[in-house]
């Protein structure tokens, strides 16, 4: 599957790992990957709402669809 990164700046294929953490200087929640290139896919204003996009990949996959846009918030 194909990511539209938040910022829309580039698209990445998925990586192994994608997950949710709080950002350090702020309540801001984002999804990260271990993609080297682009470590931060997307910034959200908690960290449950970074969780419901994380979901939202999750499910995009799931359901065998190829792109999934982040969310612009």
């Amino acid at each position: 599957m194909k990511i539209m990164v938040q910022d829309q700046t580039i698209i990445i294929e998925q990586p192994r790992c994608v997950w949710v953490e709080q950002s350090p200087s702020s309540d801001e929640g984002i999804v990260a990957s271990n993609s080297r290139r682009v470590p931060v896919l997307g910034k959200y204003a908690t960290i449950d709402r970074a969780k419901e996009v994380l979901k939202e990949v999750f499910e995009y996959q799931r359901n065998g669809r190829c792109n999934f846009y982040m969310p612009q918030e």
